[in-house]
């Protein structure tokens, strides 16, 4: 089994292994502002890539733990540092870095059906970078509606999503005295769209097109079988549907000039979704194709940045 993800696994860690390097050698205006870590980019670099790597390990454990017979973990982290590291910027440390962490782990929570701990992960995420807002009230409904036991759950999971938003409320009323200001400030940056794509250019708009294809392709493929798998199985692949249709809504409302990484939202479901596709059909010939197209899109639309 492990030979026959063997090639194409080197070939995309050499190439997750170029892209990390070559983020490094994108000229400044590209980087953004360093977030926390004044003008160090260096240390901003070493700790949004310490969050990149951690965020990876997850998925892989998490797979691991949990469906590797139908998701590889290789493949799944593999896919998941590729489309993340698409956006040179995001080797530089900003919310986004801890917000993807902990809305891994609230996912996995949730489909564990640990409701208060995932509500709890996910509002965390949502306060550390405020655009998440919008996936709490789905997953809450979600959380409830599917559940027999209606009135312990709606408990459970009210409590997880409240409380975090409510200490840090209070904390901020007894010590900084400024909550109307903070809520204004908040929902200001949760609603503040910026679906800029003004400066896409040629390569970029030819590997987005690659990934959307395969990223079709990969679901088309889950729906054929979604109902072929396990319990569990059948919830996370709807889970990630779901993730994919709100992150891809998030990339497009708040993508800016890209100097934030947000396609790191979209990276997660999507690299499950290629990892459960990829995993059944590695060896086809029209798996091979488009793993060897994908290829090429990433490595021209990197090479862009220095031409």
């Amino acid at each position: 089994m492990r030979g026959k993800y063997s090639f194409w696994i080197k070939v995309l860690s050499c190439l997750v292994a170029v892209l990390a390097v070559t983020s490094f050698l994108i000229p400044d205006a590209g980087r953004g502002e360093v977030w926390l870590f004044g003008d160090s980019h260096w240390l901003s670099g070493i700790c949004g890539v310490l969050f990149i790597i951690a965020t990876a390990f997850s998925l892989m454990a998490i797979n691991t733990k949990s469906v590797n017979n139908v998701f590889n973990p290789s493949i799944t982290s593999i896919f998941f540092l590729l489309i993340v590291l698409l956006n040179p910027s995001a080797v530089y440390f900003s919310p986004v870095h801890p917000a993807v962490l902990l809305f891994v782990w609230g996912q996995y929570s949730f489909i564990t059906d640990r409701k208060f701990l995932s509500m709890f992960l996910l509002s965390l995420s949502a306060l550390l970078w405020p655009p998440l807002l919008c996936v709490l009230p789905l997953v809450l409904v979600i959380s409830i509606f599917g559940s027999a036991d209606i009135p312990r759950v709606t408990v459970k999971s009210l409590g997880g999503m409240v409380i975090p938003f409510l200490y840090l409320l209070c904390y901020r009323f007894m010590v900084t005295n400024d909550v109307k200001h903070f809520i204004d400030g908040y929902l200001h940056s949760a609603t503040q769209f910026s679906p800029s794509f003004t400066s896409v250019g040629i390569p970029s708009l030819f590997m987005v097109a690659c990934i959307a294809w395969t990223s079709l392709h990969a679901v088309s493929y889950m729906f054929a079988r979604l109902y072929n798998n396990s319990i569990i199985t059948e919830h996370i692949l709807k889970m990630e549907f779901m993730c994919l249709v709100l992150g891809s809504a998030v990339f497009v409302l708040f993508r800016g000039d890209g100097s934030e990484p947000v396609n790191m939202v979209v990276a997660l479901p999507v690299a499950m979704i290629l990892s459960h596709y990829f995993t059944a059909n590695i060896n086809t010939a029209a798996a091979r194709i488009e793993l060897i197209l994908l290829c090429c899109a990433v490595s021209v639309s990197r090479l862009s940045y220095f031409i």
